[in-house]
């Protein structure tokens, strides 16, 4: 595409006004490319970290910012496939722990996590719903927490302990860890985030136990229990959310001997963090380096000092709001330092913040929109534990109650053209529609007006406030008028016909974002009329074959687009009918030896011979890599074989596309098909797709095909162009479409009671 700068007229977008930030002493833009509420108390901001000095080291950056004290909304975390050991895609954990009343909307990625035997482990401590998930003893303190406390608001530690104590009537017993593997002469506690059972060997003794009426909990304080079910030497005791069980191996098994069936026994728990009491609902552990930011400090030495996607924790000073950060890397994005992962944090709010676990793990999931960055596996990678935004509801409410713009502030120039798009919450703040339609729109005049598709056209002379409405629902947006940016006519070259008109786009980008300008606004003139014309409007349209520039201007603004012009003279043309081999580059499976036979008799189709051997997925295959002629509706290639094919493909490749798509169907039986191509449904409606690209077919024979010598007759591939005037064309065959016979070189179907051409036509 090409940009030309323009002082007059000028065509980009920016959602916020640009910031200024300094990232480890290096100067750097923020762009805000989008900014909406994600669900109750939470917004999602999208950024792009811009490098003042030159155009690398950009970053990519995808925060969610959590306000603890709206009502509707509490902060939770959730473990791959519900326990400690196992992975799951944070947005498949959302999906799965949501119910009517909880909605886990948006979130991020946690701990780092074992990757090879127990896979999925979280490395440190592990709090989930007020009760111990994981509570390795190894390097516990040296690892950072980010954590929401029982009151829900968000905390984190520098350090911290835990201490679990059983309580008998003769006796107190500390209670090794919570979950996974019980030890020689451990005690250790077992509750449903280890899984369906405890998963211990049978020697030892597990106590099954109960929470008496009116006790929960915790992870500081003292609960009451009763025995349910004492069992020796079988291990293995079930587990649900209901029960725990105190499993003891050895000397502690000796002591949990002693107890029977309806005893009463007191838990005594206790967690401090950084020497301070508290009481945790949920913590996911950070990594061995030194605290990001602590008390509105930035670290400065210590920290993780290589460039990766990254994924951090943060609470604001009053820790009424909990913030979520990812920054993409290993590609576009450079990723970044830890000391820079804190130092985001902390122009947005953050006054203490730990790191997570990054690289490939690192994902920000907002419901109904799915993973929000780009992750550097290329795909969502399965992860051991998430932390998510999560809205209580009393009741499903699917009613729109408010809708808010993705874009809140639009920078356009004059002329410039914006369709804003919504999304529709309901009265309890849940994201219920990503793309609200019926919302109306409305303007003063002298910022512009309103086209007669819903448009916005920035046609006055300032910025201002654009109105939209749903119904009684209102919001708005800030209009801001630009004078310069880079402005292009968006393709360099187009193909034409005399059908289908062509509106010249012109548009422009800032940051991620494309906004059309209205071509209408433009003087448009055709270097060569009797090729190609083009009205006021922009449209431009066939005359006859060849190629012509057509011109816009506007102000000082001045540039050109190539028309090729390629008319068809008939509602069907044979594209290529396989007569000049040389042409073709035959592939097969080995020994299948392929090769052309072509009859003298011109009307004769070409047939396509191979040898067919059973071997593992056999094929023989045809190509040639040429443009097909102006803009077919169908592509069509009609077969006749005594070979049984089990797929057959086509590859064609959109002008603007790298590689070609794959069009396959299922042969019915033996002898006669169709393979169609119908172009708009596989390549869309825009036509920068144009001119397509044939490349290949390729035939996967069944292995019920006869060894031996085998045809395929190809009588040609043709261009289908059905809305050609006068060609009085009916759509019958289909990809199954039974071919009955061959007359003079010609296929025919039969259809009912009439006798068809392959293009549809009567006999």
């Amino acid at each position: 595409m090409k940009k030309i700068l323009l002082s007059i007229c000028a065509l980009c977008v920016s959602l916020l006004s640009f910031a200024n930030i300094t990232l480890n002493g290096t100067e750097y833009t923020i762009d805000t490319l989008s900014m909406y509420p994600a669900g109750p108390g939470t917004t999602y901001y999208e950024l792009r970290f811009l490098r003042a000095s030159d155009a690398k080291g950009r970053m990519d950056a995808f925060l969610l910012a959590v306000d603890t004290r709206n009502p509707y909304v509490h902060v939770e975390q959730a473990l791959g496939t519900g326990k400690i050991i196992g992975t799951e895609r944070p947005s498949n954990m959302a999906i799965r722990s949501t119910t009517e009343n909880k909605i886990f909307f948006a979130g991020s990625n946690g701990d780092f996590f074992v990757t090879q035997g127990d896979v999925g482990l979280p490395v440190s401590t592990t709090i989930v719903n007020k009760e111990y998930a994981h509570t390795p003893v190894a390097n516990r303190t040296a690892r950072r927490l980010g954590a929401i406390d029982a009151d829900g608001r968000g905390i984190t530690a520098v350090q911290h302990s835990i201490s679990m104590k059983l309580v008998l009537a003769d006796t107190t017993l500390n209670i090794a860890h919570a979950n996974y593997n019980r030890l020689e002469n451990e005690l250790v506690l077992y509750n449903h985030h280890n899984g369906a059972t405890t998963a211990t060997n049978a020697y030892g003794t597990e106590v099954q136990i109960q929470l008496l009426e009116g006790e929960e909990w915790n992870t500081t304080g003292v609960m009451k229990a009763k025995v349910v079910k004492v069992e020796q030497l079988v291990g293995s005791m079930p587990l649900s959310a209901e029960y725990a069980v105190l499993s003891g191996h050895g000397t502690m098994a000796d002591e949990l001997n002693k107890l029977k069936e309806g005893d009463e026994l007191t838990l005594d728990f206790e967690i401090k963090f950084d020497g301070e009491l508290v009481n945790i609902a949920q913590a996911i552990g950070s990594d061995n380096y030194n605290q990001i930011l602590h008390n509105g400090v930035i670290v400065q030495d210590g920290f993780w000092n290589e460039l990766h996607p990254r994924t951090g924790f943060g609470t604001s000073y009053t820790r009424d709001t909990v913030y979520m950060l990812v920054v993409d890397g290993r590609g576009v994005s450079a990723g970044c330092n830890t000391k820079v992962l804190g130092e985001m944090l902390q122009h947005y709010g953050a006054y203490n913040a730990v790191n997570w676990d990054g690289g490939g793990s690192s994902c920000i999931y907002v419901r109904s929109l799915g993973a929000m960055n780009n992750g550097s596996d290329g795909y969502e990678r399965a992860c051991g534990n998430g932390m998510f935004a999560v809205a209580n509801v009393p009741e499903v409410d699917n009613i729109i109650a408010s809708i808010a713009p993705y874009q809140p502030i639009y920078a356009l120039p004059r002329y410039g053209v914006a369709l804003p798009k919504f999304l529709g919450y309901n009265k309890y703040g849940v994201l219920i529609d990503t793309d609200v339609q019926g919302v109306t729109l409305s303007c003063a005049p002298e910022l512009g007006e309103i086209l007669e598709d819903g448009r916005f056209l920035a046609s006055g002379d300032k910025g201002g406030t654009l109105h939209a409405h749903l119904g009684d629902i209102a919001t708005q947006l800030e209009v801001r008028l630009m004078t310069s940016a880079p402005i292009a006519i968006r393709l360099d070259s187009v193909l034409c016909d005399a059908t289908h008109p062509y509106e010249i786009e012109v548009q422009g980008t800032v940051g991620n974002a494309i906004i059309d300008l209205l071509p209408a606004a433009l003087s448009w003139t055709s270097l060569k009329p009797e090729i190609a014309t083009v009205d006021d409007s922009g449209n431009v349209i066939g005359v006859a074959n060849g190629s012509t520039l057509v011109v816009g201007e506007l102000g000082d603004f001045r540039d050109t687009i190539l028309v090729n012009v390629e008319i068809p003279t008939a509602g069907e043309m044979l594209w290529d009918d396989f007569r000049i081999t040389d042409n073709w580059t035959l592939k097969s499976s080995s020994g299948f030896k392929p090769t052309w036979s072509v009859p003298e008799d011109a009307a004769a189709p070409v047939n396509l011979l191979f040898t067919y051997k059973s071997t593992r997925s056999p094929y023989v295959q045809f190509g040639r890599e040429a443009p097909i002629y102006s803009r077919p509706d169908t592509i069509r290639i009609p077969i006749t074989t005594d070979a049984k094919f089990s797929k057959v493909y086509a590859t064609i490749r959109a002008n603007n596309a790298l590689q070609g798509v794959n069009i396959i169907i299922e042969p019915n039986g033996v002898g006669e098909f169709v393979l169609d191509v119908p172009v708009e449904q596989y390549f869309g409606t825009d036509v920068a797709v144009y001119p397509l690209h044939f490349e290949l077919v390729k035939m996967f024979l069944d292995s019920k095909t006869e060894a031996g010598e085998h045809y395929v007759t190809l009588p040609g591939i043709f261009q289908i162009y059905g809305n050609q005037t006068g060609t009085g064309i009916e759509d019958i065959t289909t990809t199954t479409q039974t071919i009955k016979f061959i007359e003079n070189g010609q296929l025919f179907i039969r259809h009912n009671e009439n006798i068809y051409t392959i293009f549809g036509t009567k006999r």
